[in-house]
C-alpha cells in the first residue's frame, strides 16, 4: 500500500512539473507577462544551482585542503547571493509587467502585419530622435559625475543591412574604449562592441531586430552576453522609438528573457537635465525641448537611466542611477554624417595623427565598418 501511495504522488509530482504545467503557472489569474516572471525565475534558481556543482567539481581537485575549504566557502557564498539576485530581477520583471500592462508579448513588431518596412537607405519618413541614415557619426563622453570622463564611445552607421524575418535592417556600430592619458600619450582599450540592427517603417519608427554585443576584459574578448536576434530561440524585436513618443507610454525595446530585456518609458517631449542630473550638454542644450524618456532593465534592477533627445539631433544626454541616485553621465560630443566627424574639434580626440590612431583601433575592432577600402 506504501508503495502504491509513492508511486501515486510521483505519478502526481511529475505531473505538475511538467514543462505545461510549469507554462501555466501557479495561479490561473496572474497575466501571462507574469507567468514568464515566474519560468524565469525557477530557471534562474536552477542556474544558481548548476553553477554551485560546477564550482564544487572544481574544488574538489584542489589537493591544499585549505584551498579546497576557500573555494568550497567561495562557491555557497556565490549560491547565496546570486539566489537573491534572482529573487530581486523577479520582483523587476513583475513590476514591469504592470508599468507595460502587458499579457503576452506578441506578435513581433517585425511580424506585425500593421508594420510596412522599408529599405532604411530609402526612407518614407526619418526618425527625428533616431538616425538610420548611412555615414551618420557620434561621439560620446562617459564619465562619474564631477569627474573626467573615462570612457569615448563611437556610433557610426554603416552602409550595410541585414534581413531579419525578411526585414532590411541597418547594421549600426557602436564601439565603447577605456581611455587612458599618460605624458600627452592615449591609450584605447575596448570594453565592448556591438553591431546593432535597426529597422524603419513607412511611418518613422525605429525597431531593434538584434545585436551582436562582443563583451571585453583588459582588451580580451570573454562574452557575447546580451546578443540576440530576433526570430532566434523565441527572441523577438522591441521598438526602439516611435517617431511620435506619447509620454506615459511604454514598451519593450529587446525581448528574449535572459539575455535581453529592456525597457523605455516616455517621459516628456519638453524635457531637459537638472542641475543635480549635471545640467545640460555644452552645444546640444535642450532648453525644455528634449524628448524625455526613462529607461530600465529588469536584468539590471539596481541600475535605471534618464536619457535625453534633442529633434533632428538625436540622443545627447544619458543620465545614470543607481538606487536612485546619479552615479553616471553619457553626454554628445559631437555628431555628423560621416566618420570624417571624428576630426572636428568639438570631438575632442585630438590633432588628426591622433584621430588616425584611434581609427585604426577602431579598424581592429570591427574591420567591415572602420577598415578604409585600399
Amino acid at each position: 500500500m506504501l508503495i502504491k501511495r509513492f508511486i501515486l504522488l510521483a505519478a502526481l509530482a511529475a505531473v505538475f512539473s511538467s514543462p505545461a504545467a510549469l507554462a501555466r503557472g501557479d495561479h490561473h489569474d496572474d497575466s501571462n507577462c507574469e507567468k514568464s516572471a515566474k519560468s524565469m525565475l525557477k530557471a534562474c534558481y536552477f542556474d544558481v544551482r548548476d553553477d554551485l556543482n560546477e564550482t564544487i567539481a572544481s574544488c574538489q581537485h584542489i589537493s591544499d585542503r585549505g584551498d579546497r575549504w576557500a573555494c568550497y566557502t567561495s562557491a555557497y557564498t556565490a549560491k547565496g547571493e546570486d539566489s537573491e539576485e534572482c529573487g530581486a530581477v523577479h520582483e523587476a520583471r513583475i513590476e514591469a509587467c504592470e508599468v507595460l500592462e502587458e499579457d503576452r508579448y506578441d506578435p513581433d513588431p517585425l511580424l506585425d502585419p500593421a508594420n510596412f518596412f522599408v529599405d532604411p537607405g530609402a526612407p518614407v519618413l526619418t526618425n527625428p530622435y533616431i538616425s538610420v541614415e548611412e555615414g551618420h557619426t557620434y561621439v560620446l563622453r562617459v564619465g562619474e559625475i564631477g569627474e573626467d570622463p573615462e570612457e569615448l564611445v563611437i556610433v557610426h552607421v554603416t552602409g550595410e543591412t541585414r534581413d531579419v524575418l525578411d526585414v532590411p535592417c541597418r547594421i549600426v556600430v557602436d564601439i565603447v574604449f577605456e581611455v587612458e592619458e599618460e605624458g600627452g600619450d592615449v591609450e584605447y582599450t575596448v570594453v565592448e562592441a556591438t553591431d546593432d540592427l535597426f529597422a524603419l517603417n513607412t511611418a518613422g519608427d525605429v525597431f531593434y531586430c538584434g545585436e551582436v554585443s562582443r563583451n571585453y576584459e583588459d582588451g580580451v574578448l570573454r562574452d557575447l552576453d546580451g546578443s540576440f536576434e530576433a526570430g532566434i530561440d523565441w527572441a523577438k524585436a522591441g521598438t526602439l522609438m516611435f517617431q511620435v513618443p506619447i509620454p506615459g507610454l511604454a514598451h519593450r525595446t529587446e525581448f528574449a528573457p535572459g539575455e535581453a530585456e529592456d525597457i523605455i518609458q516616455y517621459v516628456t517631449t519638453e524635457g531637459g537635465p537638472t542641475e543635480d542630473q549635471g545640467g545640460e550638454v555644452e552645444g546640444f542644450e535642450c532648453d525644455s525641448a528634449c524628448l524625455q524618456t526613462f529607461d530600465f532593465a529588469p536584468l539590471d534592477p539596481e541600475s535605471t537611466e534618464f536619457k535625453f533627445y534633442l529633434p533632428d539631433v538625436g540622443f545627447v544626454l544619458a543620465v545614470g542611477m543607481e538606487d536612485g541616485e546619479v552615479v553616471e553621465r553619457e553626454e554628445l560630443a559631437c555628431v555628423g554624417d560621416s566618420l570624417d566627424t571624428l576630426y572636428d574639434a568639438e570631438c575632442g580626440i585630438g590633432d588628426a595623427e591622433q584621430v588616425d590612431a584611434l581609427i585604426e583601433e577602431l579598424c581592429k575592432v570591427s574591420p567591415e565598418a572602420f577598415c578604409a577600402d585600399d
